[in-house]
């Protein structure tokens, strides 16, 4: 089993594991190549997303360059679906009468070769939220973005008892959650993200740890459904889902600490952090730097 280090912690840089170099010309380059490309593109990004959250993903979402899209009518979804660059199911105020319009936008993406990223916002807390995503992921995603105790519920509900508090996840160990994500991405042929003091993502072969992060995010309401969207916005046109998707957990990670140095607290800090993304993403403004990406 991998050994990082204790999540608690946010290393040092670190240097990626020697069997699988990183890209040569470093992470930094492909970050700022990549949204240089979204905003080439300004790819369009079809949200079915909470209630809670839907105004901040959505400025997240054109933070980084892209053009969100808020549309859960079913009828519109072949219209939608062909000019969008990536589908985003987010569970947060699930009812049960979602999931068939969840399944249906689903089937329309796949069709039309579009990525759809699932955020399983509660996954292990109720049965209804696991059977809907397990439904989800059995027809097929490009990605899968939960925290800790989403993810290990996801491949292991009876690991998971417990460990969810309803949106929230309690401490579970990095290798515990390293061995379910890899499990996940296997099980399901797609790329599976962890997200927590230490962020992970994997495609079942390769496994990054992401490194960047700020404890603030976690006090602001959509700060993990969030970074799903910026998953989406990567992975729009994207061809290498799983890297891209560490970028996407890395940039958002590193907007969050450079944001965090400058305000007082969460109110500050969620205008600091879109303004932050913005000059990271839309705008090309600031130079991309300090990304913590390692490979084990």
């Amino acid at each position: 089993m991998d050994t990082f280090q204790s999540p608690s912690t946010k290393p040092s840089p670190a240097a990626t594991s020697s069997s699988h170099p990183a890209p040569s010309h470093g992470w930094e380059e492909e970050a700022t190549r990549r949204l240089r490309r979204v905003r080439e593109t300004r790819p369009l990004i079809h949200h079915l997303t909470n209630l809670v959250v839907m105004h901040w993903t959505a400025n997240v979402t054109l933070a980084l360059g892209g053009s969100p899209i808020m549309a859960p009518e079913p009828e519109e979804f072949p219209a939608i679906t062909p000019r969008a660059g990536a589908l985003v199911i987010n569970i947060g105020t699930l009812r049960k009468s979602d999931v068939a319009d969840f399944l249906a936008a689903q089937q329309e993406a796949r069709r039309h070769g579009v990525p759809v990223i699932l955020d399983p916002v509660g996954a292990g807390f109720t049965p209804l939220r696991l059977e809907t995503s397990r439904r989800l992921l059995e027809q097929g995603v490009t990605a899968v973005r939960g925290n800790y105790a989403e993810i290990l519920a996801l491949a292991a509900p009876e690991r998971a008892a417990g460990r969810s508090r309803g949106v929230d996840s309690d401490r579970v160990p990095l290798e515990e959650v390293a061995e379910a994500a890899r499990e996940l991405a296997t099980r399901y042929g797609c790329v599976v993200v962890a997200s927590g003091a230490t962020d992970l993502v994997t495609d079942g072969r390769r496994l990054w740890a992401v490194d960047n992060g700020h404890p603030l995010l976690t006090v602001i309401t959509g700060g993990g459904c969030a970074v799903t969207a910026a998953v989406a916005v990567f992975l729009a046109g994207s061809e290498n889902s799983a890297r891209d998707a560490a970028l996407a957990m890395a940039v958002y990670g590193r907007a969050a600490e450079r944001a965090a140095g400058r305000v007082a607290g969460p109110g500050s800090f969620q205008a600091a952090f879109l303004d932050e993304l913005f000059a990271l993403g839309a705008a090309g403004t600031a130079r991309i730097d300090g990304l913590r990406i390692r490979e084990s």
